[in-house]
């Protein structure tokens, strides 16, 4: 279990990942984010080029502006608010519309949850600087606050709730990369690669992996997970179980 830290408080019922529900109605048209000329990391796009995907460099970037929003107003911005705790960042990426930082922020959030849970192995330096960097900024915005991945708004008409799972539960069917995805859910990303020898039908089956539910694809991770230890300890019995038998054999020769 991770330790207690300082962090916000708790996501209130009605809150997804940090962001309240009732910013979740409706869709903002795109806007660019600011652009001055101090601030930001990495080597800036060419001009006049479109960069259609978030950079490692936005990644730390955006973590920064949530941390510096969260320290002055007590909690993580809300959906509506993201592109104001963005202001002066200087993204790689800038262009894009209210979903789409919504939903970059939110694989960041789970990212962090997973290695937070999993007792955060980061090591300081070396080529996992800027990991370790996120890492700390996330934990600066979200603490130890749990991963919610969804929760149905009370009092809700039909009409909102429309093409929502069973339960109300708000959908998160985004289509991501698979390398986005390995990074998401690692162990369940290991399994797809080698559920079948079959070249023609892994293509296929990583794409539809790329559809995978978030909350779906966390509980498989998990399973993965646990499954990936049970067989990593009857390896080492094995191993031990065979070194004890041949110890037992050579000693008998003597």
């Amino acid at each position: 279990m991770p330790p207690t830290m300082s962090c916000p408080p708790h996501s209130p019922s009605g809150v997804i990942l940090g962001i309240p529900a009732a910013d979740l109605v409706g869709e903002k048209a795109p806007r660019a984010a600011p652009q001055p000329g101090a601030g930001g990391r990495g080597k800036k796009p060419a001009f006049g080029s479109v960069v259609r995907v978030w950079s490692k460099a936005d990644e730390v970037r955006i973590l920064e502006g949530l941390a510096t929003y969260a320290a002055t107003h007590g909690a993580p911005p809300a959906r509506s608010q993201l592109h104001a705790a963005l202001e002066g960042r200087s993204l790689d990426k800038a262009e894009f519309t209210v979903t789409e930082i919504y939903e970059k922020v939110r694989r960041l959030r789970i990212k962090y949850c997973n290695l937070r849970d999993a007792g955060a192995p980061l090591a300081s330096g070396g080529d996992d600087g800027d990991e370790v960097r996120k890492y700390e900024l996330s934990k600066a915005i979200w603490g130890d606050q749990p991963l919610i991945l969804a929760v149905p708004k009370k009092g809700g008409s039909a009409g909102a709730n429309a093409g929502s799972p069973k339960g109300g539960v708000a959908s998160t069917r985004v289509r991501r990369g698979f390398e986005e995805l390995q990074g998401l859910f690692p162990c369940l990303a290991a399994k797809v690669e080698k559920i079948t020898n079959d070249e023609m039908l892994v293509p296929v089956l990583k794409r539809a992996f790329e559809l995978i539910d978030d909350e779906k694809a966390g509980q498989l991770d998990a399973k993965a997970k646990k499954q990936m230890l049970t067989e990593a300890v009857m390896t080492m019995n094995q191993t031990l179980l065979r070194n004890e038998v041949l110890e037992t054999l050579i000693g008998s020769m003597d």
